[in-house]
Formats: C-alpha cells, structure tokens, sequence
C-alpha cells in the first residue's frame, strides 16, 4: 500500500522592522525631534546633549542622539532604529537605550562607530556615553605607515648631517696642521740642520 501525499506546512515569514520591534515608537515624532533640535531624550538629558549636538554642529558635523527608555530582545534593534532615522535625518545618528546602543552615519564610517562604541567607559549615562563617542570618531586616526616614513626620513637626514659635520672638522683640521708644520709632508728642514740619517746637508761645513 502506497503512503498518501506528504503535507508540508510552510513558516509564515517573520515580520520585519518596524512593523513589530518598534511598534512602540513614535518615530515620526521623534524624527521632528531631531530635525528641530537633534536630540530625542529624557528631559534630564537634554541639556547635556543639545550642548554636544552645538558642539559638533560647530566642528562641521550634524549629530543626533536618542536616548530610549526600551528594551528589546534583538540585539540589533537600537541599530536597526538609528538606520531608519538616519535615512530620514542625515548626519550621524546615535541611539542609547537599556539594553545596547546602535549607531548609523554618512560622515563616520562603520569601523570608526564601532571603535567609538567599544570605548565607551563602564557605566557611562547616555549623554556622557553619547559625548565620549563623537569625541572618539572626530579624532584624527594616526597613520602609522606615515609615522614610520617620517621616522626614517629623520633618521636619515641626521646620519647626512653627522656626516658632513665630521667631514667639515676634518676639513677644517687640515689647514691648522699645516701651518703649524710647514708643510703636510712633515717639518721643514732648516739651514744647518742634520737630515733625519745623521748627514749635515751638502755644502755646509
């Protein structure tokens, strides 16, 4: 006897964001937020970071920083926000919430955001956390291929310098000798002297 046709039941695919992971957000408010001030915060916070948004508005950067009093199951949640409101903002976007922090730019690149993230001190607030970050991508990034170069141009450049001082004594040397012995060859032999063999010069008594 035949088995009937298997049946198959298919997953129902899983809801993307923000459909449910930020169903509880009013991102169109926050966004007007954002757009007017630059920040989305507690009112205890906002102080400290329109201050911080100023600062870098004044180094040439346009900074926003939300400050989230959610948490969410999926790690990736507080980035995934700061992607979708930099697509509506520009600038950098930093988001700080209970449980991580996610951070999305057009003027720091990835590498520079997570590095800035990674050094954020332990049990830093959201304002201080939000300053130590933009502090850390605004610094200049050390280029150790440069460095090394430089280092060896100094180096080089002082062992041409060593070298020619030297060189100039030695030059300098000469002369003296030479004034002082007569002759480079050796002291002059003067009038009724002996040669070195013992021998009077000829024509002398």
């Amino acid at each position: 006897m035949n088995p009937g046709p298997s049946a198959f039941v298919l997953a129902e695919p899983a809801s993307q964001p923000p459909a449910d992971v930020w169903s509880n957000l009013d991102m169109a408010a926050i966004t007007d937020a954002l757009t007017g001030s630059g920040v989305w915060a507690p009112a205890d916070q906002q102080l400290a970071l329109k201050q911080l948004v100023k600062q870098a508005a004044a180094d040439g950067h346009s900074l926003h920083v939300v400050v989230l009093d959610q948490s969410y199951p999926k790690f990736t949640a507080y980035r995934d926000i700061a992607t979708h409101l930099q697509s509506e903002v520009g600038g950098t976007v930093l988001v700080f919430g209970p449980s991580g922090s996610g951070t999305a730019s057009d003027e720091f690149s990835r590498v520079q955001l997570e590095d800035a993230s990674n050094d954020v001190s332990k049990g830093a607030t959201a304002s201080q956390a939000a300053a130590q970050m933009y502090h850390k991508a605004v610094d200049p990034n050390v280029n150790w291929n440069g460095v090394t170069i430089g280092l060896i141009v100094l180096v080089v450049i002082g062992a041409v310098i060593a070298r020619w001082r030297m060189k100039r004594r030695r030059t300098t040397a000469e002369p003296a000798a030479v004034g002082q012995n007569g002759d480079v060859s050796g002291p002059a032999t003067a009038e009724g002297d002996e040669d070195p063999d013992g021998r009077r010069p000829a024509g002398t008594d």
